[in-house]
């Protein structure tokens, strides 16, 4: 055998590779590199996944569905594909509202919240399940897009500012983390009923129209709240209590901006929907039921020189109810009903002052 010495470095090189070869020529198949795999064993059955042998089994009557994962449960393709996605967009609503909703709405959506004690107008307690603003029946809960519209444009004056510039995904998350705090929300959503809202008419400032649509207020009573003159003026019922024991006050139509929202839409919806405890819904039938013989009797609580106005329009509503419930057939009814209430609408928005509300606060209003 050759002597390798530290004085011949040739001698060296050699000896050390020769010993090199003979380790890899001896070494067991089993020991081959990464790339060059051997083939698995022969199997009756299924072989064991990833590695993990509490899973291998060696009956092959056996599917994959019978195999049991101790670690994590899982879900065929499609199986409860919403309620992942749901599951998913409320945890991440739970920290959206802990950022954004928490300090009035309170962790446990009751609307008692850190800053409950210093507002005025309290928040709304979620738990409750009792919304105002919807675009469902009066009694329903509302719709999810009834809800993002109240995120994105909030609520005129109280507490509860608009997030206009929110992310759609962190709305769509958070409004899903809300749901949760109703514990009959999925059992009662599929119980609201939408009150459509058509598209609203091009003659809204149309004088006729304006006319009507103060007749048509005469007789719903809308000044038994509101004031003759929308603004509260011989107003009977001036104040009240809502759902949750605050107490209200009627809007006055001649300032401040409307809680539901300003356009023709936003009214007209608020009228067919309600606030929900704190002002009825309007029906069709009601809506419908404006007569002549009606304006007659409120005639004569007018001051004369706008009786006299109003009664050259009111000829322009069915006689009587008889002409109305009996003679009318439903659809001529529906379309009476939508006529008046663009027209209602247009009269609240004909009582709106020109004059802006930093004006009125500093009394140059008049």
């Amino acid at each position: 055998m050759t002597t390798v010495t530290e004085h011949d470095p040739q001698q060296r090189f050699s000896a050390l590779a020769f010993g090199l070869t003979l380790l890899l020529a001896t070494a067991p198949l089993g020991c081959a590199t990464d790339t060059m795999p051997s083939e698995p064993p022969a199997s009756d059955g299924p072989a064991a996944a990833n590695g993990d042998e509490s899973i291998a089994d060696n009956d092959a009557s056996k599917t994959a569905d019978d195999l049991e994962y101790p670690k994590w449960e899982t879900v065929p393709p499609g199986a409860n594909a919403d309620y992942n996605q749901r599951a998913s967009l409320i945890q991440r609503g739970h920290l959206v509202y802990g950022k954004y909703c928490l300090g009035c709405h309170g962790e446990y959506g009751d609307g008692e919240g850190p800053a409950t004690k210093r507002l005025i107008t309290k928040p709304r307690d979620f738990t409750s399940g009792i919304y105002k603003f919807r675009s469902t029946d009066s009694g329903s809960l509302p719709l999810e897009q009834d809800i993002h519209r109240t995120i994105t444009r909030g609520l005129a004056r109280v507490s509860m500012p608009g997030f206009p510039v929110m992310p759609e995904g962190e709305k769509m998350a958070v409004i899903e983390y809300i749901k949760t705090f109703y514990p009959r929300w999925e059992e009662e959503k599929d119980q609201r009923q939408l009150i459509p809202v058509p598209r609203p008419p091009d003659d809204l400032a149309e004088d006729f129209r304006l006319a009507r649509g103060r007749i048509i207020y005469l007789q719903m009573g809308c000044g038994k709240c509101h004031g003759t003159d929308g603004r509260g003026t011989g107003a009977t019922q001036t104040e009240y209590t809502d759902a949750w024991g605050n107490p209200q006050r009627p809007f006055d139509f001649t300032r401040g901006s409307l809680k539901g929202g300003n356009t023709p839409e936003d009214i007209y919806r608020t009228f067919h929907t309600g606030l929900r405890s704190i002002m009825p819904s309007f029906d069709g039938d009601t809506l419908a039921a404006v007569t002549a013989d009606a304006f007659e009797t409120l005639r004569a609580t007018l001051d004369p020189q706008e009786a006299n106005r109003l009664a050259a329009v009111a000829g322009d509503f069915p006689a009587d109810g008889n002409s109305v419930f009996s003679e009318m057939s439903d659809g001529e009814r529906s379309e009476l009903a939508e006529r008046n209430s663009w027209d209602l609408v247009a009269y609240i928005m004909s009582l709106r002052r020109p004059t802006t509300t930093a004006a009125a606060v500093l009394g140059n209003d008049s």
